[in-house]
């Protein structure tokens, strides 16, 4: 029936506000219905004493019965009822209306009065309602009370009668249904103002999420909408733009390792093509040729694995054997594990442990985050100076730090230090393939650890990762316990 969640929003809306209104307007009447016939009676009744009061002042006067009717026709007339006069058998003996139905009929008014009806001691009035010639009608007399009235009263041949038709009284709540209507008109009118506004702000965001949903389906990833409020509609722009950031980052990092992949193999390709190019035509020491092809061969496997392996750990597949692992064993078994690449770069290496406590931790993995550090240390450090691996108990965890001193990191290279393929000094870098500091950050942020750099000249640098106790916190299918 309604094309957009907009038309539907607005008809639930509307549906709700017309429903609200009736209920409340319907609530209304009843509750003052009785009080609005009551206050028709009084206004009514509260006529009659004068009326009989300027009629009896008349006959007393003298005036004729013709004059009397006629003023008493006058006043019928003024307040839209009719007035009847009875003589002591109670018959009617003038009627002020037209017709004149109610002439020479007998109309049985109760003498009494409730005590009830007299309020405060003044004169009050009566009624009771009758059914004349097919008419349901109310009759409004003055009481019967006690005093000067009274006495004044019992002298007069003949009672004046207010006769009005029963849904004059009973229905005079009807009354108020224009007034009613006037005000749900103008309510309705600011709830719907107030509804179209409310369903713009929560539809508009929607919409801008769909056109930009469509945009990013169509390639473009570069969206982002307005985020107006912190309410559910807020959140959930600032969780859109969050995702498309996300997403955006994630394409480009694509892009990036499509472009540093291939990058990084097209030398040894190039490589391979070339000497296996000699080896065909002859050209060379075929068992050098063969020696150089199998390097370069090693070198792309070795790159391809690392690239599986860094995958594994971002998707979680990699299985995690958790255990307790002293850390200081592992920080003293680096050291005789890079001794040898350390001598040929010209710099010392030296564990120093101190934590003297155990985590849940694979040992392995972290041997791997440990060695990967250190490796990266060596190679730009300056010659001459020492590679320091130490490791302490902190609160909550173990930090391992890993310093050597060297050329300083500037900020924008410590801000890329752990992106895949990223190389800080290329002449210093040699055939490293600049995948070592991302796998370190993958695998410590798998143990539930963080991992970041600090690089002044006077400092030096210093890789400094934090290892909590309890090991990972959000372990994964792939992770065992031992």
């Amino acid at each position: 029936m309604f094309a957009s969640f907009r038309a539907r929003l607005i008809f639930g809306f509307a549906l709700v506000i017309g429903l609200a209104l009736f209920l409340s307007a319907s609530g209304f009447v009843l509750l003052l219905r009785q009080e609005q016939n009551q206050a028709a009676e009084q206004r009514i009744g509260l006529l009659v004493g004068p009326i009989s009061e300027g009629t009896r002042n008349l006959q007393q006067a003298g005036w004729p019965a013709e004059v009397i009717r006629a003023q008493l026709v006058e006043v019928a007339d003024h307040y839209q009822f009719r007035v009847l006069m009875i003589d002591q058998q109670q018959r009617v003996i003038l009627d002020t209306a037209k017709d004149q139905s109610l002439l020479g009929q007998v109309i049985d008014i109760p003498a009494d009065i409730p005590a009830d009806q007299v309020k405060n001691g003044m004169e009050s009035f009566r009624s009771h309602r009758v059914n004349r010639e097919g008419r349901d009608l109310y009759l409004f007399t003055q009481a019967d009370v006690t005093g000067i009235g009274a006495a004044a009263q019992t002298k007069m041949p003949t009672r004046l009668v207010i006769a009005v038709p029963a849904a004059d009284v009973n229905q005079s709540w009807a009354r108020l249904l224009p007034r009613l209507a006037l005000a749900g008109l103008g309510a309705g009118f600011a709830a719907v103002v107030f509804s179209l506004v409310l369903a713009s702000r929560i539809t508009t965001p929607i919409a801008q999420m769909t056109r930009a949903s469509q945009a990013m389906a169509r390639g473009d990833l570069e969206q982002r909408i307005d985020v107006d409020g912190s309410d559910e509609v807020g959140r959930l722009a600032s969780a859109f733009n969050q995702m498309s950031s996300q997403i955006s980052r994630s394409n480009h990092a694509m892009r990036d390792l499509l472009a540093d992949v291939s990058h990084e193999l097209k030398t040894p390709l190039t490589s391979i093509q070339g000497f296996s190019q000699a080896l065909v035509e002859g050209v060379g020491d075929p068992r050098e040729a063969g020696e150089l092809i199998h390097e370069e061969a090693e070198r792309m496997r070795i790159l391809v694995d690392d690239l599986l392996y860094l995958g594994e750990i971002e998707s979680g597949a990699v299985r995690m054997e958790l255990e307790d692992v002293a850390v200081d064993e592992l920080v003293e078994a680096t050291e005789p594990r890079l001794r040898h690449q350390a001598e040929e770069a010209g710099v010392g290496v030296e564990a120093r442990p101190g934590a003297g406590v155990t985590i849940r931790a694979d040992g392995r993995r972290l041997e791997q985050v440990f060695a990967n550090l250190v490796d990266n240390a060596v190679r730009f450090a300056r010659p001459g100076s020492t590679v320091a691996i130490t490791s302490k108990a902190v609160a909550g965890g173990v930090l391992v730090n890993v310093h050597n001193v060297g050329e300083p990191l500037p900020e924008d290279v410590r801000a890329r230090v752990f992106d895949r393929f990223y190389q800080a000094d290329t002449a210093r870098s040699g055939r490293h393939r600049g995948l070592g500091l991302s796998i370190v950050q993958e695998l410590v942020q798998a143990h539930g650890g963080t991992v970041a750099v600090e690089s002044t000249a006077e400092e030096g640098t210093t890789f400094s990762v934090f290892l909590p106790t309890g090991g990972p916190t959000k372990p994964t299918s792939a992770t065992a316990v031992r």
